[in-house]
C-alpha cells in the first residue's frame, strides 16, 4: 500500500475515534500541518468518504455504503433470514431488516408470506428515515442531542399525501416510539400500505436497525396486536442469536411462531400494487 493511501487511512481511523473534529484540533492531535491535512480531506471529500459538518470534518456516507458490502453485513442478513421466513409465514405479510445508514435506513434482508405484497427493493436500497416505520424506529434509538439534530436539520419531504412533513408532529412521533416500543408509517411512504417497526440493536456487531412488517393498510389495521406480538418475538430471536441482549433462545422458542405463541425498498410506486 503507498504512503499516501497509509496516510488518509490514518485520518479516517482517528475521525472514526474523534468524531466531528476541527481542522486545527486534527492537525495538533495527528501531527500533520493544516495544508496536508486539508489536501487530504478535501480529495476524500470528493467521494463523500469524509463530510464537513458545522465547519467540523467527520466521516462520511460512502463508508457505510462500503460497509454494507463487508461480510458482518453479509453475515448478519444470511443468520437473520431464517427468522424473518418463519416472521413473514406466521402472519402472511412481508417482514424486513434494515439497519441505519447516515439519514437513511437500508434494507439488508426480507422475507415474504404467502400473501405477502412484493414489495420491489433489494438489500442496499435506502429509504428516508423520516416516513418509514423502521426509520422511526432507528430515530427512537438515538440520543436526544443526534435525534434534535436531525430534526433540525431533516428536510421532510413529502413522499405521499399521508407523509409527515411538520418536524414538531414527527418529533411527537418519535417521542410516542420511544415510549410504547414500536414504531408505525401509516400509509406515510405509499397510500394503502401500512407497516409497524421495532428497534434491533446487535451490540456485538455495532448494528443499529429495525425489523419491520409491512402490509396492505386494512388487513395490518385489523392484526395490528398480532404482528406487534410477531416483532418482539423475532426482536427477542435475533438478539438472542446474534448476541445481543435478548432472552434466552430457549425460552423464546415456547412461544414462537411454530409454538402457536401468536395468531397466525427499491420501494413500489403508487398504483404498482394491489391492496386487498
Amino acid at each position: 500500500m503507498s504512503e499516501s493511501a497509509l496516510k488518509a487511512f490514518e485520518l479516517l481511523f482517528h475521525l472514526a475515534k474523534s468524531g466531528h473534529t476541527s481542522l486545527a484540533r486534527l492537525s495538533r492531535e495527528t501531527g500533520w500541518d493544516k495544508a496536508t491535512a486539508l489536501r487530504y480531506l478535501t480529495a476524500m471529500e470528493k467521494k463523500a468518504v469524509v463530510e464537513r459538518q458545522d465547519g467540523d470534518w467527520a466521516l462520511g456516507l460512502a463508508l457505510v455504503e462500503l460497509a454494507s458490502r463487508v461480510p458482518v453485513s453479509q453475515n448478519i442478513a444470511s443468520r437473520a433470514e431464517p427468522i424473518l421466513k418463519e416472521l413473514a409465514l406466521s402472519i402472511d405479510e412481508t417482514a424486513s431488516l434494515s439497519a441505519q445508514a447516515g439519514t437513511d435506513v437500508m434494507y439488508v434482508a426480507k422475507a415474504e408470506g404467502k400473501r405477502a405484497l412484493r414489495l420491489r427493493f433489494n438489500s442496499g436500497d435506502r429509504l428516508p428515515l423520516y416516513c418509514t416505520a423502521a426509520g422511526k424506529s432507528i430515530l427512537s434509538r438515538m440520543p436526544a442531542s443526534m435525534r434534535s439534530q436531525y430534526l433540525s436539520e431533516a428536510q421532510l419531504v413529502p413522499v405521499a399525501p399521508k407523509t409527515i412533513t411538520d418536524t414538531h408532529r414527527l418529533a411527537l412521533e418519535i417521542d410516542e416510539t420511544v415510549r410504547r416500543g414500536w414504531a408505525v408509517d401509516d400509509e406515510e411512504l405509499e397510500p394503502g400500505l401500512v407497516c409497524y417497526a421495532m428497534p434491533l440493536d446487535l451490540p456485538r456487531y455495532g448494528f443499529t436497525g429495525a425489523v419491520s412488517v409491512s402490509g396492505p393498510s386494512g388487513r395490518m389495521q385489523q392484526a395490528r396486536d398480532e404482528v406487534l406480538a410477531a416483532l418482539r418475538w423475532a426482536i427477542s430471536r435475533l438478539q438472542s442469536e446474534l448476541g445481543g441482549s435478548g432472552q434466552d433462545s430457549n425460552e423464546t422458542e415456547l412461544f414462537g411462531p411454530a409454538r402457536g405463541g401468536f395468531k397466525n425498498v427499491d420501494w413500489h410506486r403508487p398504483g404498482s400494487e394491489t391492496y386487498e
